[in-house]
């Protein structure tokens, strides 16, 4: 099991016989650095922050399953995110390593963000090369190594694992988000990268069961996974990866950041669609 990490990461490991489902919540970290010098106040990088959705998945170990959380902002630096999603307008110098053509760079939401938030700038300065690297090295780096151990055991173990990659959306688009200012959105979005990193019977059962719940499913709309589902899937090998997407209305106010009068129903609704899915893969665990 990976060890916590103080000011990375945090690990909370099985409390009952392992099972081979992992969950991770890379966004919803709130402590800033001390090597972190925003141009913003600390209110502002946290807007984007997925506020409590590692509290919603916190019974998961409880059911055999680690979850893994990052305690670091993800505007900070965004473990769901290629290394090749660096911001080159972010960087003093050219950045010596490979880049690829990135929309979310382009928007300000890179690997290390360029805004805070919409077009806020994030800093008053360019990042050195070295105090990039640094970051990658200290924090998506150490975040990987982590997720990579809890997958690669489980798989190691039971010849399968499935991942429960668990972020949070606004109600609505914006100005920074692929859909759009004001697009409507479902409930739950369920991304398996169009059938690339989970089998049809796995995010048909995940689907049923949150509409059994009362839930309205999207299926890759508007997010249909990114680097911590792409990197470590195969499905055709039994590793399988879901991006999960809540919408924040449904347990939070989004101006305020406190938790909503339906917060608690909310995270028992979560609780058991945690339940379920174990239970689901411990009968696969028994054929």
């Amino acid at each position: 099991m990976p060890e916590n990490i103080p000011g990375v990461l945090g690990v909370s490991p099985p409390t009952e016989p392992l099972i081979p489902l992992v969950f991770d919540s890379p966004h919803s970290g709130l402590e800033l650095p001390a090597d972190f010098y925003p141009a913003v106040d600390a209110e502002t990088v946290r807007v984007s922050a997925d506020t409590y959705v590692n509290d919603l998945f916190s019974a998961a170990p409880e059911h055999g399953a680690p979850l893994l959380r990052a305690l670091f902002p993800r505007s900070f630096l965004d473990p769901n995110r290629s290394l090749a999603d660096m911001d080159a307008a972010l960087i003093e110098g050219a950045w010596p390593y490979h880049l690829r053509e990135s929309n979310t760079a382009r928007r300000g939401m890179g690997l290390i963000w360029r805004n805070a938030w919409v077009e806020m700038p994030m800093y008053d300065r360019k990042l050195a090369i070295t105090e990039a690297r640094d970051r990658i090295r200290r924090y998506w780096l150490s975040y990987h190594m982590a997720l990579r151990q809890l997958l690669d055991g489980a798989f190691a173990q039971f010849r399968m694992v499935y991942h429960l990659n668990c972020h949070s959306m606004t109600n609505a688009g914006h100005a920074m988000s692929s859909d759009g200012p004001g697009s409507a959105r479902a409930d739950i979005c369920v991304g398996d990268l169009h059938g690339v990193s989970a089998g049809a019977e796995f995010t048909a059962i995940l689907c049923e069961l949150l509409e059994r719940e009362g839930f309205r499913v999207a299926m890759n709309k508007p997010f249909r996974g990114a680097e911590l589902t792409e990197a470590y899937a195969n499905p055709a090998i039994g590793r399988h990866a879901i991006q999960f997407e809540i919408n924040r209305r449904l347990y939070m106010n989004e101006e305020t950041r406190e938790r909503s009068a339906d917060y608690p129903d909310f995270k028992q609704a979560m609780s058991r669609l945690i339940a379920e899915l174990a239970e689901y893969i411990r009968q696969k665990v028994r054929r």
